[in-house]
């Protein structure tokens, strides 16, 4: 699988003002409308990330998943400090976004329930919300809550339009890590 993988080291090592944030939220943004491939905004080589900075890419990245429905949205390579600040801009958010660690996905700013939902629809691949409800041993409804918190923080997306499909019927994807690893 192709991605487009936006490199802020390019941008430099310490990301530091609101406006830089704003201008990395703009390329992220215009990459997106680009092409259809995932994004992954890979952090390595970033070494200090301010929480304005973080503030204004993590907003982007709202805004490109609830645009973009069927594509992967992701962060990568991210070092402690700079995880622990995106979580503090992602807890005052009430967000949550997948971040890539040694190809293993984990949610950032998500509850247990949705470590585990997200490990099992990883484990199937590609599902309907009646499959994984049934694996999970969970109601429809339960599931539907959890599948849209998963879907807004980049890490599942829906493989087919609803327009035409009920329902029920609506396809989902995990993103796969070693998919989305930057090389």
């Amino acid at each position: 699988m192709k991605r487009d993988v936006v490199r802020l080291s390019t941008y430099g090592r310490v990301l530091g003002t609101r406006k830089l944030g704003r201008e990395l939220a703009d390329l992220i943004r215009s990459r997106a409308a680009a092409d259809d491939r995932p994004i992954v905004v890979d952090f390595k080589g970033v070494e200090v990330a301010s929480s304005p900075v973080l503030d204004e890419i993590a907003l982007c990245l709202r805004a490109v998943i609830a645009d973009y429905a069927d594509r992967f949205v992701i962060v990568a390579n991210l070092n402690d400090d700079v995880q622990e600040t995106l979580e503090l801009v992602l807890e005052s958010r009430d967000m949550s976004l997948a971040a890539l660690h040694d190809n293993t996905l984990e949610l950032l700013g998500g509850r247990a329930h949705l470590e585990e939902t997200l490990a099992e629809a990883q484990a199937m691949g590609t599902f309907t919300a009646a499959q994984l409800a049934e694996q999970l041993k969970v109601k429809l409804p339960n599931l539907y809550h959890r599948l849209n918190e998963l879907q807004a923080a980049g890490v599942i997306a829906r493989t087919t339009s609803r327009s035409n499909v009920s329902r029920r019927a609506v396809q989902f994807a995990a993103a796969n890590p070693r998919e989305l690893t930057p090389t």
